[in-house]
């Protein structure tokens, strides 16, 4: 395997990482926020989505990528995040709204899905000048 390859696989994996920490605080917000609160599944769905994605950001931004500069980045990867919500909600709409595939289900699907957007979409436009 080559230096970038591995880098590459490095990267994924401090990605995957601070992705499952992200995601579970995203899935619990959107469980809490079905359940509890008895919000629509889209909504849940966006608000447990925007909770990752403000967990993620600095994490992903010091460790995954190693991007110190000062400049924030943090529009770039707002804008990665919301193509990925969008992807989601379509997702769910179609599973859930359209087959009737339960929300908690669909919605472990769509993180699996928007787990790929979200790392290609941060590496390629968001941090492409990282360490690694």
């Amino acid at each position: 395997m080559n230096s970038i390859s591995s880098a590459n696989l490095q990267q994924f994996g401090r990605f995957l990482l601070i992705g499952g920490f992200s995601t579970i605080i995203n899935y619990l917000v959107f469980l809490l926020l079905l359940h509890a609160f008895h919000l629509h599944y889209l909504i849940a769905n966006v608000a447990g989505f925007i909770s990752g994605l403000v967990v993620g950001y600095p994490f992903n931004k010091k460790w995954t990528f190693k991007h110190d500069e000062e400049v924030s980045l943090f529009h770039s990867y707002l804008a990665v995040y919301l193509g990925s919500l969008v992807i989601s909600i379509i997702f769910l709409k179609i599973t859930t709204g359209m087959l009737g595939i339960p929300a908690e289900i669909s919605n472990i699907f769509a993180i699996c899905i928007t787990t790929c957007t979200n790392f290609l979409g941060t590496k390629i436009f968001v941090f492409k000048n990282s360490k690694l």
